[in-house]
């Protein structure tokens, strides 16, 4: 009954949106903290806050609130350094129980490799685990991954890995999936993007991964329009709370700069296909979610 309930307003949001244009989001993201000493060169959000900073628990939840009543269904718990929030004795599973218990479909959060031992030990109370690898040593850092995802960023120096990360992940079927972005060259990274050759011969072996029934998150769809970027953005869709409160209706970095033509972020591509009904795409963002 409640995954029936949760179709129906899915169903109800899409008709509203698709041909009544009604745009509200249906994820949000929301950062709890900021500061990083990691060197992932590809993050955009944390690694330009100086200092460590815990958003409060009660912060949070009027942030929570903010995205509920927007519509929102699908919410990310995002933050460097995640394990280490604590408002008082309240920790991070904190958190992710009080998004359950506000009612969101699909409560879900990413962590690097190396943090993944001490996430796995706190027993987070997540439905989707997200780690974050960037190439194959990654993998090796990683046992008993049972429950879980990977994510990956594809740039011009670790897009020769795709093969032996893929294979890592038949070779564990604890896997749920593996889901893949591709560099946005902000500004001080645009020697990390993929050129036009490379994004192609990418996609087009992802592509190939997945008709050989590789456990890939991305729809064919999805990475088709990843393919020339040539396509209608939705990114309305899924809106941003970052650390210092800032409100964003999409990506905060991609506003007015121009980088949209050049844009790695494969979920603006899942979108078009969602508004394009996609079959392929629908059942892969159900998959996920519910």
């Amino acid at each position: 009954m409640k995954v029936l309930l949760q179709l129906i307003y899915l169903g109800w949001w899409f008709f509203r949106a698709r041909f009544l244009g009604r745009r509200r989001p249906l994820q949000s993201v929301v950062f709890v903290t900021n500061g990083c000493n990691s060197t992932c060169r590809h993050c955009t959000h944390c690694t330009k806050s100086e200092g460590f900073f815990c958003k409060s628990f009660a912060d949070i939840e009027k942030d929570l609130d903010y995205c509920y009543g927007q519509g929102a269904r699908m919410l990310d718990i995002e933050g460097v350094h995640l394990l280490q929030w604590k408002d008082g004795e309240l920790q991070v599973n904190d958190i992710f129980s009080l998004a359950k218990g506000k009612g969101f479909f699909s409560v879900s959060t990413m962590v690097p490799a190396a943090d993944y031992a001490a996430l796995q030990a706190l027993q987070a109370k997540v439905d989707v685990l997200w780690v974050s690898v960037m190439g194959i040593h990654d993998c090796t850092l990683l046992e008993n991954l049972q429950g879980t995802s990977l994510y990956m960023v594809v740039n011009n120096e670790n897009y020769q890995e795709l093969p032996a990360v893929l294979e890592f992940l038949q070779q564990h079927k604890d896997i749920r999936q593996i889901a893949f972005n591709f560099h946005t060259p902000f500004a001080g990274t645009e020697h990390l993007a993929l050129s036009l050759q490379q994004r192609e011969e990418v996609i087009n072996q992802l592509i190939a991964y997945k008709h050989q029934g590789y456990r890939i998150m991305n729809s064919i769809s999805g990475l088709k329009n990843m393919l020339s970027l040539r396509f209608k953005r939705h990114c309305w869709i899924c809106n941003f709370i970052y650390c210092d409160g800032r409100r964003s209706p999409q990506c905060i970095d991609n506003m007015g700069s121009g980088i949209c033509q050049c844009c790695g972020f494969s979920m603006a591509g899942e979108m078009n296909a969602v508004f394009s009904c996609k079959p392929d795409t629908i059942l892969a963002g159900i998959g996920v979610r519910l």
